[in-house]
């Protein structure tokens, strides 16, 4: 029963090119080559929403002072867990004089 379905299967298929056929075709390809045209997103549907335009460099400079806050906050807690665990090993320390 397998059988015959793949049978039907691969006749209704179109067989695709040989791998080696298309693998030395492969190496000629250079990406910067394509037009523009075929680099732009391909939209199959149309948006629901107005498409943004690109971000300015003050919404840029915005996104890197929000790094700049998540580095500083990371540090911090980091050093914290530092100081405490510090702490846990003098006080360790002392107690076993």
């Amino acid at each position: 029963m397998l059988g015959a379905f793949t049978r039907a299967f691969s006749s209704l298929v179109k067989t695709r090119a040989p791998a080696a056929r298309l693998s030395s075709t492969l190496h000629a390809f250079r990406g910067f080559e394509l037009p523009l045209r075929c680099m732009e997103p391909l939209m199959l549907l149309r948006p629901l929403a107005p498409v943004e335009r690109a971000p300015t460099a003050m919404e840029e400079m915005l996104a890197d002072s929000v790094m700049r806050k998540r580095r500083l906050k990371m540090k911090k807690h980091k050093l914290r867990k530092r100081r405490k665990r510090q702490k846990a090993e003098k006080r360790k320390q002392s107690q076993g004089k």
